[in-house]
């Protein structure tokens, strides 16, 4: 009987353990920008301000959170891209996983999507706003 009791005891602090591992707070962007595809992907973090409808567009952050010692875990990720202030993208990851601070983040978007004008790319954690990006497309 002894054993069982503490087979349970194990299996309820799991439980709660679990329960908690998503509860971080602070989350902001230590840095952030956008740049090319293919800078990006060689480690030129450069940030551009004017890209051409051929180029397919990165935008990166680099994620930190008030606790460095917890592991997030699970959180929502929401990337929207406004052109002339009107929204052109959405991409929404519900599922993304965060260990370790900083975390960094990306998305690659064709600029022809986009279209030309003025871009406002912007990166929510939650629902709330941690990074924003504004550039031109020609």
């Amino acid at each position: 009987m002894r054993s069982l009791r503490i087979v349970i005891s194990l299996i309820l602090l799991s439980a709660v353990s679990i329960a908690f591992q998503g509860c971080v707070s602070g989350f902001r962007a230590a840095s952030s920008g956008v740049t090319t595809k293919a800078n990006f992907l060689i480690g030129n973090l450069s940030p551009r301000t004017t890209f051409s409808t051929e180029e397919v567009i990165c935008f990166y952050v680099s994620v930190t959170w008030n606790d460095v010692n917890q592991e997030p875990g699970w959180e929502e990720v929401a990337w929207n891209w406004y052109n002339d202030g009107k929204l052109v993208g959405h991409r929404e990851n519900d599922r993304a996983f965060f260990r370790g601070a900083p975390n960094t983040r990306h998305l690659f978007q064709p600029a022809s999507a986009l279209g030309a004008g003025h871009i406002k790319a912007e990166c929510l954690i939650n629902g709330n706003q941690i990074a924003v990006a504004e550039f031109d497309i020609k």
